[in-house]
């Protein structure tokens, strides 16, 4: 008996046509500039016109990130510092490079699967789920050995920095870079929280409650951005335990 997981709730997910993908791969690899399906959007996913979009491609040979803040995309693999430029991703030609490329922005999220055979555009769903299975706003913080011999922006007009581990790992980011700090805040009740500052990936997390047991649990989760600074979203953190703290009133 196959079982199908229950869909998650507050959201839509659409499927692409080929066409659609090839709009996709043309505006942001061949052309460079924006995404024009993000900008317009689809039945039942909003148009994000205005709002900043970013890339994450994992291909087989290399990672191609991007910003797109203005009319063209900035993207790792037209670099030259601080490493030699990853291969350029040609649409036409090599498809068969790709194991997955996101280009999203606050509002929508595209998905483009192995080899470009298949891709998703996801949003909110223009009807809200219960008070109890709304979808929850998070922030991951970028990791990067602090100090500008190791991690650092490398031109703010065009939002890219790279970001170095101690054991010698490197990452190129589509974003301005903040080193990590956190300084302690007294609570009531003698709490401390932990407010961070550091550089993030934002998305939002989608809820699903299996009917048979009535379990909620995360189901589907769409990059929203990446910002750096104080930590944009909760929750904050009791610096003693780790553990996540009420909202304050």
């Amino acid at each position: 008996m196959s079982h199908h997981p229950p869909p998650a709730e507050g959201l839509t997910v659409a499927p692409l046509t080929a066409k659609q993908i090839e709009g996709v791969l043309t505006d942001v690899f061949t052309r460079g500039t924006r995404c024009r399906l993000l900008d317009t959007g689809t039945d039942g996913c909003p148009a994000s016109h205005g709002h900043p979009q970013w890339l994450l491609a994992e291909l087989g040979d290399a990672r191609v990130t991007g910003a797109c803040h203005g009319g063209r995309w900035t993207r790792s693999d037209t670099l030259t510092e601080p490493s030699p430029a990853a291969p350029t991703l040609d649409p036409g030609t090599d498809r068969w490079r790709i194991l997955e490329v996101l280009v999203f922005g606050p509002r929508a999220q595209i998905r483009i699967g192995e080899a470009a055979e298949a891709g998703w555009i996801s949003a909110d769903a223009p009807t809200a789920p219960p008070e109890w299975l709304r979808p929850r706003d998070r922030s991951l913080l970028l990791q990067g050995w602090n100090g500008p011999d190791h991690s650092r922006t490398l031109d703010r007009r065009a939002p890219l920095s790279v970001a170095r581990e101690p054991g010698g790992s490197e990452a190129i980011l589509p974003v301005e870079w903040a080193d990590f700090s956190g300084r302690h805040r007294p609570l009531p009740g003698g709490r401390t929280a932990l407010e961070s500052e550091g550089t993030w990936l934002t998305l939002r997390e989608y809820w699903a409650s299996d009917p048979g047991t009535g379990a909620v649990g995360v189901a589907f989760h769409r990059l929203t951005g990446l910002t750096h600074g104080p930590k944009p979203t909760g929750p904050l953190i009791d610096a003693g335990t780790g553990d996540d703290l009420p909202p304050e009133p």
